[in-house]
């Protein structure tokens, strides 16, 4: 009868290795200790690794285990409040996938004179407010809109992009040069305000007192 369990067991494993092989899973619950293949060994027969929780009545697998893409190494019997804690890693691990699988922004759309325009946001160099309008400057030309400058600030990569004035956005990467609370880019003479000048020196990497 157990030979027959084994068999069945084995049988099972091999399918759902195909199936798995062929399908994109979020993460596995995995026992090491099974039949004819065991978790570690079914795990490296994958074509590639997903985020594991194993399960184990063994402690001496865990190294093993960290070191096959383990989100966490569940010992039996289980507690429900080990259980809780692990649930609470797995929410971590796909709350930081989410934050660095974010896709850049290629591109941001403006209505210049009636027409909506496609930009590069790299092109984007200065972007400055004047009255109801904004203007933003691009390595090909300047393009005027009808928005807020806040409006053109939510629409840009946080990382690229900072305000440095209550009428300026800039793109980091661009400045060629800071002088004091003035910033050259690409011909242009940008004014610094106060309040955003430790900041902009943080993000330039500029050490102040050198």
């Amino acid at each position: 009868m157990q030979l027959v369990l084994e068999q069945k067991l084995v049988s099972y494993s091999i399918r759902s290795l195909n199936k798995i092989n062929f399908i994109e899973i979020d993460f596995l619950f995995l026992d090491i200790e099974m039949p004819g293949m065991n978790g570690l060994e079914f795990l490296k027969s994958l074509t590639s690794l997903p985020p594991t929780v194993f399960v184990s009545g063994k402690k001496t697998y865990g190294v093993d285990a960290f070191d096959n893409n383990a989100i966490d190494y569940l010992y039996k019997p289980l507690s429900f409040t080990r259980f809780l804690k692990c649930i609470n890693k797995i929410k971590s691990h796909f709350e930081r996938s989410k934050i660095t699988e974010v896709p850049k922004q290629q591109n941001i759309f403006i209505k210049h004179n009636g027409i909506h325009i496609r930009l590069a946001v790299e092109d984007i160099f200065v972007i400055r407010a004047h009255d109801n309008d904004v203007t933003l400057n691009t390595n090909i030309r300047s393009y005027k809109t009808h928005l807020r400058l806040k409006d053109i600030f939510d629409m840009l990569p946080l990382n690229d992009f900072m305000r440095v004035h209550r009428s300026f956005i800039v793109q980091l990467a661009k400045i060629d040069k800071v002088v004091g609370e003035i910033i050259e880019i690409n011909g242009h003479t940008i004014p610094v305000s106060r309040t955003y000048l430790a900041e902009l020196y943080d993000r330039l990497r500029i050490n102040k007192h050198h």
